[in-house]
């Protein structure tokens, strides 16, 4: 009778919680119901496998934070920073005989070497640099310019209706150089073509 009574209650409590049903033999080879809340355990089981999860991402995060480092050179706020710039012209200009080409719009600027308002890029350490500039000319023009390194001429990039004049040039500078794009000093009335087709660019090889 006692049995049926706490079975009664058992099957009660089934209906109101999450229960498993275990199969048991007591003493006596009767067959017997063990009925276990797995309430809690399933909050276990949750919270166990969040924690793994979260667990697994916190060691691969640095591993991919790490290889990415490792692949592109350098890693931002950090000694290891590879000073980097790339800018571009938005819209057309008519050029002032010897004015510096400022190439206005920033598409990255590592280290901040690049000063968009003046066209100079400030050299922020010793070491061999990669340094790149195209300029295009407006229609029915010619377009003469020259690669500046602080107050000396450096190699020429030429352009001429429509058409593009490009430098790459591999330089030793130390740390306070200034690096810049300046149209030529006898020349009047030319323009310098925008829509970013003219650029200028540089990054740090090696130290």
């Amino acid at each position: 009778m006692l049995m049926s009574c706490v079975q009664s209650m058992a099957s009660q409590e089934t209906r109101q919680n999450s229960t498993v049903e275990v199969p048991l033999l007591n003493n006596q080879q009767m067959p017997l119901i063990a009925l276990f809340d797995t309430t809690k355990l399933n909050q276990v089981l949750k919270d166990y496998i969040i924690k793994t999860v979260e667990e697994a991402t916190d060691q691969r995060i640095p591993m991919i934070k790490n290889a990415v480092i490792e692949d592109i050179g350098y890693e931002p706020g950090r000694n290891q920073e590879r000073p980097a710039f790339t800018a571009s012209l938005t819209s057309s200009i008519t050029l002032q005989p010897n004015e510096v080409l400022k190439f206005d719009k920033v598409w990255l600027n590592i280290g901040n070497v690049y000063d968009p308002s003046t066209g100079v890029f400030t050299v922020p350490r010793n070491g061999l640099y990669f340094v790149s500039s195209t300029v295009m000319a407006s229609r029915g023009l010619h377009l003469h310019c020259h690669l500046w390194k602080n107050n000396q001429s450096d190699v020429g990039i030429f352009g001429t209706d429509y058409s593009t004049g490009t430098l790459n040039t591999v330089m030793a500078l130390k740390k306070g150089d200034i690096i810049y794009a300046k149209h030529d000093h006898n020349r009047g009335g030319e323009q310098l073509y925008g829509n970013h087709w003219s650029m200028f660019s540089a990054y740090l090889i090696s130290e």
